[in-house]
């Protein structure tokens, strides 16, 4: 059983540092929202990483995989929510060239200040829907947990443990991430950063939004 653990934990470390729609997410609410923005999309990405992780575990999201029309539209729901919010940062980003420095979201010294208006609660939500609605993390689920027997438990308590550890992986993962935002905070509050990452994250997010809607031949 120590064996398969690690094997998993190793695999599921590769499939969490590599960089994909929470990353971009959480880096884009660090610039809007600072520290807090961070910590709060994470806790929403963790909320979703739980329930499906559950609900893989138990089974349910083998059964909606069965049924080609829910999971359509839950993959056309995840695309057309990471389009809204990559355009939304272009628009930010179009916003904030037209502006003077600081006219929008203000400057104090060579910092910018934290957009007032991305709260907490949207931060959050944004993490738990960008979690729930990617079709590729239920795919992840589905493929990933049979490959792993945590002999002898029953499969469903094996996919129990398997996706409370993925849980823990992410949790950390996250801490640490969000540790070292906060490091860096004055540097990403800087309004050519600020331009600069909505820039980059809102064409990546339309980009994985257009992949995900897409359908594959």
């Amino acid at each position: 059983m120590t064996v398969q653990l690690l094997a998993f934990a190793a695999t599921c470390l590769v499939v969490i540092v590599v960089p994909g729609p929470d990353f971009l997410l959480v880096l884009r609410n660090t610039v809007r929202a600072g520290r807090a923005g961070a910590a709060w999309t994470s806790a929403g990405i963790l909320l979703g990483v739980f329930i499906l992780g559950t609900a893989a575990a138990l089974g349910v999201t083998a059964l909606l995989e069965t049924s080609s029309a829910v999971s359509t539209v839950v993959s056309i729901a995840g695309g057309i929510y990471l389009v809204w919010l990559g355009i939304q940062s272009l628009r930010s980003w179009l916003r904030l060239r037209r502006e003077h420095a600081g006219a929008l979201v203000g400057v104090k010294g060579n910092h910018m200040v934290k957009d007032v208006g991305t709260n907490r609660w949207s931060c959050f939500r944004q993490g738990l829907l960008t979690n729930l609605l990617n079709p590729k993390v239920v795919a992840f689920y589905l493929a990933l947990f049979p490959q792993f027997t945590l002999d002898p438990l029953s499969p469903v308590a094996a996919h129990l443990v398997l996706a409370a550890a993925f849980w823990i992986l992410c949790l950390l993962w996250y801490v640490v991430l969000v540790a070292f935002i906060g490091k860096l905070g004055a540097v990403l509050q800087r309004p050519k950063v600020v331009r600069r990452t909505e820039a980059v994250a809102g064409g990546a997010l339309v980009g994985l939004g257009g992949v995900v809607l897409v359908p594959t031949p």
